[in-house]
Order: structure tokens, then sequence, then C-alpha cells
């Protein structure tokens, strides 16, 4: 049962209690006049929504399309997959099998649309036996149910009722345009989906694998050894397929549908594409302890939800692969990935941004694309990458090249654009930068000495300023002239260099380290 507007109403019957005239919707009170030993207990829609979930999912075994459809139903695209199954029929025969072994009462039907597979569903499949209507005959198949049949809403059964038309034929030779005046557009929206006369796609759980290979057992299976075993068989399978279509697996789902109607998964990226059987099989081995056979696996399905090419590559004369930085620290990933966890590893991304704090991220290897940062590879090996976005910008403020001596009478200082190098930028930058106490001629001199850390240093060369304001079209812009920064790069005396701001145009500025030179 289930309260609604301070009323106790019935949220669902059994077939018992619908026998005794008793059906959702009645008021408990009513019900128990029919039947006094009525027994009664709340309603988790929650938890039924959960449950239709792990249903839908569950059936993914016949389709990659499932979804739950309302909440008692679910849909399944079987259009390519019957003669997986010996036909159409065989599949539903094995589904009706599988849910009855699990104590799930249900109705069967196949039909060329989903409104017609719904209406056939409700009002025409018994739980003895499914329903189909070939998609030629889906019209003859529907007309002799109850408009109700057609997914519409109470009151436009009602109305459709009060004129006579109680049968999804009767609608047929009706004029669209009348129909849709008196009753509305849902009436011939409806049927039109019903006949294929209008599209009604189905969104699947999750978006359909690019491909997918699937293992069924005999008997269920629940040893380590026996699961490792068919992963391997799996991961083979699929490897001669991504060698046929030249292509890597870059993400992966390997699920195990239980007896019980649960469903298990590991799903796992790689940071390059990969069509290795040997090294997707161990990713799996090492994750298969996180898996619960329950009471046993009876079926076993791995999917490539995600390849790119990959071209064949060269080995050595021993059978072993090209000693590269890529090739060589890939696997490396996979593998510190799958024990680490796949949010455990990242690697700088550049971002168009001349802030320093934000011209770079850590972006999660393996995330919508993202690879790693192969040391000694062109642009990775040089910590300047992680400005790459503010190059031109940089370019155009730096005023110093080369570091001059410390205070305004020996610096050196040259016309904007003078340089055509790059300004550097310090290998490690300070997130957030460091407030220091620093000590200078002018505010906007370079300080001749500062304290960071409760360490004084004392300048002896200085170059700069690089002024960077802020970015105006960002949304937290303040455009307050705190917000400007003039840069400085100060060596001391022992010869360490660090990179200094002075923030604010005003008299009092405040001075922070944003970085050290190597």
């Amino acid at each position: 049962m289930i309260a609604i507007g301070g009323r106790r109403l019935l949220a669902a019957v059994n077939p018992a209690a619908c026998a005794a005239g008793l059906a959702p919707g009645m008021p408990l009170a009513d019900a128990l006049s029919f039947l006094p030993g009525l027994a009664a207990v709340p309603a988790e829609p929650a938890a039924d929504a959960a449950a239709l979930l792990r249903l839908a999912e569950w059936c993914g075994r016949y389709s990659p399309w499932t979804a739950p459809d309302g909440t008692d139903g679910v849909k399944i695209e079987i259009t390519g997959c019957g003669h997986l199954w010996g036909g159409e029929a065989a599949l539903a025969a094995d589904l009706a099998s599988r849910l009855g072994r699990q104590g799930l009462t249900h109705r069967i039907a196949i039909a060329g649309t989903l409104g017609a597979a719904w209406a056939l569903a409700r009002f025409a499949a018994r739980s003895g036996g499914p329903a189909f209507a070939h998609p030629d005959d889906t019209s003859e198949a529907l007309a002799p149910l109850p408009v109700e049949a057609l997914r519409l809403d109470p009151p436009t059964v009602a109305g459709l009722r009060r004129v006579g038309l109680r049968r999804i034929g009767e609608l047929y030779p009706m004029p669209r345009a009348a129909l849709g005046r008196r009753f509305g557009a849902s009436v011939a929206q409806r049927l039109d989906q019903a006949l294929d006369r209008l599209p009604e796609p189905l969104s699947p759980l999750e978006p359909a694998p690019t491909r997918r290979v699937r293992l069924s057992f005999a008997e269920p299976i629940s040893e380590p050894a026996d699961l490792a075993r068919a992963a391997n068989r799996l991961t083979e399978n699929l490897a001669h397929w991504l060698a046929r279509e030249g292509v890597g697996a870059r993400r992966l789902d390997l699920a195990f549908l239980r007896v019980d109607g649960q469903v298990e998964h590991i799903r796992l990226g790689t940071a390059r594409a990969s069509r290795d059987a040997g090294h997707l099989a161990a990713l799996f081995a090492a994750r298969l302890e996180t898996i619960d056979p329950g009471l046993g696996v009876e079926d076993m399905i791995l999917a490539a939800y995600r390849v790119e090419p990959l071209a064949i590559e060269q080995t050595g004369l021993a059978g072993t692969g090209v000693d590269t930085a890529e090739a060589g620290l890939a696997p490396l990933i996979d593998r510190l990935g799958i024990r680490l966890g796949p949010g455990a590893l990242s690697c700088l991304e550049a971002r168009a941004s001349h802030i320093p704090e934000r011209a770079s991220v850590n972006a999660v290897i393996g995330e919508d694309g993202k690879t790693p940062i192969i040391p000694g590879r062109g642009a990775a090996a040089n910590p300047e990458p992680m400005n790459t976005g503010s190059a031109d910008l940089a370019r155009r403020v730096f005023l110093g090249s080369g570091l001059g001596p410390a205070g305004r009478p020996g610096m050196t200082k040259k016309k904007a654009g003078a340089s055509t190098g790059k300004a550097p930028r310090p290998v490690r930058l300070f997130r957030p930068p460091e407030p220091i106490e620093a000590m200078f001629v002018v505010p906007d001199d370079p300080p001749f000495r500062f304290t960071w850390r409760r360490r004084s240093h004392a300048v002896a060369r200085a170059d700069g300023p690089e002024r960077i304001a802020e970015e105006w079209w960002q949304p937290d812009a303040t455009g307050a002239a705190a917000a400007v920064r003039d840069y400085y790069r100060v060596e001391d005396a022992e010869g360490r260099r660090f990179w200094l701001f002075r923030a604010g145009l005003g008299e009092q500025p405040h001075w922070f380290l944003h970085g050290v030179f190597a």
C-alpha cells in the first residue's frame, strides 16, 4: 500500500488478491471490506525501482540494449539477436525459464515496435506463454485489445469509452484530425508509434558497446580458477576481432551474470589502445578477487565500449615488443591503475590560460581519451608545456632577458617583444602561492631581500616584471586591481632561483612565492 493525500491505497496486488476483485489504486478500507484477512505492507518504490534496474541489467545477456519500462517492465531491443538463440521463440523460452527459476512472475511479448510489445505483454500475453506479433501483422494483433493498451492517460481512456471507442481496431478508420480535436494529439501519436508510423527510440542503460563476446556455461561456475580461464578465453576472442578491425580497446567491461539475477562487473580502461590478450587478461585477473560469484555464474560477457585505431607494431626477433618509452610505460600504468584504482593516476594536461595555476590540470589517465605524458617524447620532457596556453601572452609582456643585478640602478630591461623566447617557468609551482615578507626600494622594484618559511634570502639578481592580469571573461573575475600580478625571477646569494610576484598595484602590495627553479 501507499499513502497519497492522507489516503492509503493499494499499490500492487498478487494474483490471489486480483482474483478476489482487488486492483491497484483501490482504497485499503474498501479492500479490507472485501477481504477482512488481507495482509497489506507499505510499498517501497525506491527498492522496487532498484530491483527493476538490476533486472534490466541482467537482461543484458540477450541484448546490449535494455532499459526499465515504467515501474513494472523491461524493454529489450533484440533486433539481430534472435538467431544467437535459435530464433525469437527460443530466446523468449530461455528468458521465461530463467525468470521462473528466480520466482518472478512475468509476461513476455515480442513485436516490431515498443508500443505493440507493451500492449501485447499487458493485455494479450499470459504467464504460460509469450505473445508474438510479426511486423506485418501488428495492426491485426492490436485491433482486439482495449484502448488502454495504447499507454493513454485515464481521462483520455474515459473520453474514448464515452463515445463508444473501446477497442484499438475501432480507432483505425477514425479521421486523425477529428481524434486530435476531441482527445488531443496523444491518441494519434500512440497509435502511430504502435503501428510503426512514428519512431520511438529505446534509450539503453549504457551506450551500446562497439563489440562484445559472450560465454555461457552448462553449469554455473564459482571457482576463481574457472572464472580466470573464462576471462582468458573471452579476451582472446575479443583480441581476434580487434586485430581483424585494426583497432585496440581503451575501455572494457567484463560482466558476470549470476544465477540469482545479480550482475557483477569489472570495468577497466587502458592508458593506450591495446589488443594484447595476455595483458588484458592479466588486468582482469588482478580484479577477480573483487567478484562475488554468489551461487554461481552462468554467463560472462566482455564488451569493448571504446576502441581506437591501432596499427601493427614491429616486434624484436625474440618476440619482444619494440623498446619505446610509450610501449613500456602504458602497461605499467594499466597495472598500477588496477591495483590503486582508476582515479589514482593522473597526468598533466595543458589549458589555454595565462594564469600559471590554471595553465595545467591533473587529468585522470584514460578518462575521456586522456593519455599519460611519456617522458622523453617531444614537449613532455620539458616542464614548460605546463603553460603552453600562455606562451604568446607571456612573450608580449615579459620585459627582461636573463638575470641582471637586483634593484633599480642595476636592472637591465628590454622593450616588450624584444625577446622571441618564451618566459621561463619554474619546474615546481606551489598551490596556493605561499606568502612572503619582502623588502624593496620602491613598490615597482623587485625585492632586495625576502623571508620565506622563516628563512631570509638576499637577492643577488632579478629579472622582470612580467605582468599577468586577471582573466576578465571568467565567471569568478572581480576586476579589482589586487588581482594584477607582477612576476620576478630572482636569484639569492647562494644561487637558488625563485619565482615571486607582487599582487596589487597599491602602495602596500602583498608578495608571494609561486615556484622554484631547478
